[in-house]
């Protein structure tokens, strides 16, 4: 039986945590305690080989927690935010920066985030694009253009990208990953319409039960959230996948993408979060099912 392991690279939203020039408490905590209230922006790596978003802090958080990136072969892209996808990361790439032995990468998301992700290259690095065939061998990647509810063969791994609602004219996904028998939904980003309707609906309608649920919780009590999930909003959501019986006993929910709006110190947070049926990711923290 094949197992799932999971390395979060980074649980914060997009301001990351502490924020540079913020004084709130949780920043100013953040600053002082650091250790699992220190958050990189969020990023998660599957098993070595899968990468989920390659933002501005995929270097640093490798380096942090010991992962060696040359073995990563394939990447989805959830949306071409700032604080999910970093440019800069794809020129290093290419010969000019002394780059040796760069093994092939393949590149999944939908056609709306690729082309917003080559712009961005493109101010990188004067002509770059991920659409010439010349540029995609300098950069050693496949791209690959993925529609909502189609499901995809990605090495070992079979995937569904659905929409997240979060940023519709970027295209942006949440990802379903099969690893033999398990399954990982991974929700960062998440709009609550769209998540309670057509992503549970795709749920109930193809009988799927998760195993492992990343689930945005970029605000806490009383902060509206738009585009992203708050406290209540989580609890709701989790509540609705038992009622639909996506949820089995023993599967594992993480809160991850969180900003220091609303929400509580790590440790508070998942004694908070451990009553309400969920748990609290960390940068570094390692799940593996078997």
């Amino acid at each position: 039986m094949k197992q799932m392991k999971l390395k979060f690279l980074g649980t914060g939203a997009a301001t990351a945590c502490p924020l540079p020039f913020c004084n709130c408490q949780i920043c100013k905590d953040a600053r002082k305690f650091g250790g699992k209230d220190f958050r990189k922006r969020s990023s998660i790596l599957i098993n070595d080989d899968l990468i989920i978003d390659m933002g501005p802090d995929f270097m640093s958080a490798s380096f942090a927690h010991e992962v060696d990136t040359t073995k990563i072969r394939y990447w989805l892209q959830t949306h071409s935010h700032s604080d999910h996808f970093d440019a800069s990361h794809l020129i290093t790439r290419i010969a000019e920066y002394a780059a040796e032995n760069v093994k092939p990468l393949s590149l999944f998301a939908s056609s709306q985030c690729i082309q917003h992700m080559s712009e961005q290259l493109s101010r990188e690095e004067m002509g770059a694009n991920l659409v010439e065939v010349e540029w995609l061998r300098r950069l050693n990647l496949n791209v690959y253009n993925v529609n909502h509810g189609e499901e995809f063969i990605c090495g070992s791994y079979a995937i569904t990208a659905l929409n997240s609602g979060h940023d519709v004219n970027g295209g942006s996904y949440f990802y379903l990953v099969n690893n033999g028998p398990h399954r990982l939904f991974y929700g960062l980003d998440a709009d609550e319409v769209t998540l309670k309707e057509e992503t549970m609906d795709y749920f109930s309608d193809h009988n799927i039960r998760l195993d492992i649920i990343v689930l945005d919780h970029t605000y806490g009590n009383n902060i509206n959230a738009s585009g992203h999930l708050n406290t209540n909003k989580v609890i709701s959501i989790i509540n609705e996948m038992r009622n639909r019986d996506i949820i089995k006993q023993d599967t594992k929910i993480f809160a991850s993408h969180i900003s220091h709006e609303g929400n509580l110190l790590h440790d508070e947070f998942v004694l908070f979060s451990n009553k309400n049926g969920y748990d609290v990711a960390f940068d570094g923290l390692v799940v593996e099912i078997n």
